[in-house]
């Protein structure tokens, strides 16, 4: 229990750090859905099987939807004219105790998306490529 109390301080100040930089007014200029990969750097800290997997994301009017690991692991944000990707989203924690707050920051360039997402223990690497969509598509929606 001692053990408990001393982590949540530290729990707090890091997740307010977390989310004291500003999220990207949404722009629609990167529209779309993007494919690829994430590379996390340890199974058990991440909840995952394999540390190599497939992932997607979809942007529209500039705000950002990508489930990171499952459903389960929703991260919603914004992405700035500039292309600059921030989400966040809170889920269980693996490991037990408190639940998670994953932070996505990345960058989008060229049609692809680059980022990190972490929760101070757990950091994932993802890269996204955007995919066209069929002529006469829909706009995508949230």
């Amino acid at each position: 229990m001692r053990r408990l109390k001393a982590l949540l301080p530290m729990t707090i100040v890091l997740s307010a750090a977390a989310c004291s930089a500003t999220d990207p007014i949404p722009s629609g200029a990167f529209d779309g859905r993007y494919v690829g990969t994430r590379q996390s750097d340890q199974a058990e800290a991440c909840g995952v099987v394999a540390l190599k997997g497939s992932v997607s994301a979809r942007v529209t009017d500039g705000h950002f939807f990508m489930a990171l690991f499952s459903a389960k692991t929703q991260l919603t944000g914004t992405v700035g004219a500039g292309g600059r990707v921030r989400a966040s989203g809170i889920w269980a924690n693996p490991t037990g105790g408190f639940p998670g707050m994953t932070v996505l920051n990345g960058k989008i360039a060229d049609d692809v998306l680059d980022g990190t997402a972490t929760d101070f223990r757990c950091h994932t690497e993802v890269r996204l490529h955007r995919v066209a969509s069929p002529p006469g598509a829909p706009k995508l929606r949230p």
